[in-house]
């Protein structure tokens, strides 16, 4: 295991209560009712655009960019003491890149959100490279982000592990034959991860941070190792 890609919502980061406050901003001020959010929570790890035309039942183009434009309108950049790295994200983050592993980030956030988010949590330059919807032609869960980081790295897909929280993480690796490691702590549970067959699903940093541990004494000893 030469890299690591991340999703950041719901797997680096615990972001749930800044996307919901977020939503519901938009909920009270279109008069929708509050129901409409787990519709919305189950759309997380979607691209904004997309994941609002789930939600909404969009039909054209004049409805997507009035609500984009409300849902956007909220105060992003002010509530954002709502979000926090998980409980030893930063560690495993920090021991990785110590290590020598290569980490990135394939994201469907924006860079212009995600980039001061990196900041504060003193990530603006441990992952390359961060891929965001605007950086690919098909966002997730099409594998091109995935394709990207490892081309950046000159990397075979056996080289890499996604880890992520939602379908559409372990769907793109699945795309691209990256292997992959569901976690339980952010927007889906183990029961929908298992669909797409990833080789461990873990409920915590702790168990996490095993599972990778593992995978790099594996390539130091060249032996096999089993979950």
């Amino acid at each position: 295991m030469k890299l690591v890609v991340w999703d950041f919502d719901g797997t680096l980061a615990d972001t749930r209560l800044l996307i919901e406050d977020g939503m519901r901003f938009a909920l009270k001020a279109m008069g929708k009712p509050s129901e409409l959010m787990d519709k919305w929570l189950a759309c997380v790890g979607l691209p904004v655009e997309e994941g609002l035309r789930r939600t909404f039942d969009v039909r054209n183009d004049s409805e997507m960019d009035s609500i984009l434009n409300l849902y956007r309108s909220y105060d992003w950049v002010g509530n954002t003491h709502l979000i926090q790295p998980f409980p030893g994200m930063q560690e495993l983050v920090a021991e990785l890149n110590a290590k020598g592993v290569k980490q990135a980030i394939a994201t469907s956030k924006r860079f212009k959100a995600l980039e001061p988010q990196l900041a504060d949590f003193g990530w603006a330059d441990s992952f390359f490279p961060v891929i965001t919807p605007e950086r690919v032609t098909y966002p997730k869960p099409h594998p091109e982000s995935l394709e990207v980081c490892l081309n950046t790295h000159n990397l075979h897909s056996e080289d890499a592990m996604m880890v992520g929280d939602t379908l559409f993480d372990l769907n793109m690796a699945n795309a691209a034959k990256v292997p992959c490691i569901g976690v339980t702590y952010g927007f889906a549970d183990e029961s929908q991860l298992a669909n797409a067959a990833p080789i461990a699903c873990v409920g915590n940093v702790v168990e996490l941070r095993k599972i990778l541990l593992k995978f790099l004494k594996q390539d130091d000893h060249g032996s096999n190792t089993t979950f």
